[in-house]
């Protein structure tokens, strides 16, 4: 049977932090996300509407680009409802028959019948669903948009019969259960919380970083906490810089609107002086940024963002 594990690491600052596992029945430990997990929680206030969310029996979808923090977040949410005296179950993306077989040993489900044969996987989610309508617990799954097409239309079974769900994905597909539920969306983040991010990498490292290499490192960052420890990982391997992989979301919206209102400007202006020219070079631009702004919004959009 899967279990948690925790270990608590003092670093050379006397700073605290904790690391996370599973522990599988053969005893192998795995990390539960990538890097150190500091005892901070750098997105309290999204993990205080989560968990009040779960608590009043509504369900959530968490969406936000690799390494934004979604795996710690998730943790968080999960220790403070354990904390409260919930039953939390925490599954990772697999095979229909690994994930309902993983849920139903963390909820303490018979993956056997009475004559001692294994439950196939429909048939273990009919159990699982029938004890979840008499035992209140709640189910968080990372990773989400990585679950087989049946796990997911079981998940929006559960959902439909009341049950919290939490999932957290980078690039959900528009389809199923991940329409339905109410999204909250990871924003970047702040500069300052990178750089506490950043100094923290360092002082496990015994890297001894000035305030101008900070800011310097922090710009190839973007706002992600896991990019964050990795410049600071490339920096103590004397790693040369490598081009940015985080692109911020540039909007062209407001400067074809000024472009229009521009040309539609000077058309009056030729008008007022009696300048065909001017009116009708005025016009043709302005048609031309118009058809420009169409010919943009119907190409196929792509995320630059990170791991989309």
């Amino acid at each position: 049977m899967t279990r948690l594990e925790k270990h608590t690491r003092t670093l050379k600052d006397g700073t605290p932090k904790v690391y996370r596992y599973a522990v599988g029945a053969d005893g192998k430990r795995h990390a539960l996300s990538e890097g150190t997990v500091s005892t901070a929680c750098y997105r309290s206030t999204e993990k205080r509407r989560i968990v009040a969310a779960l608590q009043a029996n509504s369900s959530l979808l968490i969406v936000g680009e690799a390494g934004g923090g979604k795996t710690t977040l998730s943790e968080f949410v999960a220790e403070e409802l354990e904390l409260l005296g919930f039953t939390v179950v925490t599954v990772q993306p697999s095979t229909a028959k690994q994930m309902v077989v993983a849920i139903a040993l963390q909820l303490g489900v018979d993956a056997e019948s009475l004559e001692g044969k294994a439950l196939t996987a429909m048939q273990l989610m009919q159990a699982i669903a029938d004890h979840l309508q008499d035992n209140l617990a709640f189910l968080i799954c990372d990773d989400a948009h990585r679950l087989q097409v049946q796990v997911r239309c079981w998940l929006e079974q559960l959902h439909e019969l009341g049950q919290p769900l939490l999932l957290l994905a980078t690039h959900p597909p528009a389809r199923d259960i991940f329409l339905k539920l109410p999204r909250i969306e990871l924003e970047p983040l702040s500069d300052r919380t990178i750089r506490q991010i950043m100094k923290e990498a360092a002082a496990e490292l015994e890297l001894e970083l000035s305030t101008a290499q900070l800011a310097h490192l922090q710009q190839r960052a973007g706002g992600n906490p896991m990019l964050a420890a990795r410049v600071i990982r490339e920096e103590y391997l004397g790693l040369d810089d490598p081009s940015p992989d985080h692109r911020q979301w540039i909007d062209g919206t407001p400067l074809l609107i000024a472009g229009l209102m521009t040309f539609t400007i000077l058309r009056f202006i030729g008008l007022g002086l009696n300048s065909t020219s001017l009116y009708l070079f005025g016009g043709i631009l302005a048609v031309a940024v118009g058809i420009f702004r169409l010919i943009l919004y119907s190409l196929p959009r792509k995320s630059g963002r990170l791991g989309q």
